[in-house]
């Protein structure tokens, strides 16, 4: 009498060979200066590096997707009250590419004229914005 399979315990090892391969992920990521690497080569060490001093020394943010490129400047209080409020008025993809036109240095277009390129985008720049929220508690 055959035993049929159990979708439970195949499921848990599907899940826990994904999550092995996700930490050693985590194991080789690639350094800053690699990341950056690519971003020099296209616009230029001192470019770059002008562009950080004209924004007080804080961190530009570089966006790449396949082969495009994009460098945002960082984003100031004013900024993210804006697009806190297109949110609200206009929907979250219409906020962001308001606050990403805001940003713009310097990049590729299709970036932004690409719809699969656009979500993409969409998603790192929504994820950056919502990790610039400071922690709080009530008491």
């Amino acid at each position: 009498m055959k035993t049929k399979p159990n979708p439970t315990s195949d499921l848990r090892s599907v899940f826990a060979n994904r999550q092995a391969k996700e930490s050693a992920k985590v194991d080789s990521e690639v350094s800053i200066e690699e990341k950056r690497k690519p971003f020099i080569d296209r616009f230029g060490a001192e470019k770059l590096d002008q562009w950080k001093k004209e924004y007080g020394g804080r961190q530009l943010i570089y966006l790449k997707h396949e082969n495009d490129m994009a460098v945002l400047r960082p984003p100031t209080a004013d900024d993210l009250g804006e697009y806190m409020m297109s949110i609200g008025t206009n929907g979250m993809s219409k906020a962001v590419a308001f606050i990403l036109e805001q940003l713009w240095l310097e990049g590729d277009h299709p970036l932004v004229e690409d719809e699969d390129k656009f979500i993409a985008v969409f998603l790192q720049i929504n994820n950056l914005l919502e990790g610039k929220k400071a922690d709080y508690f009530r008491f």
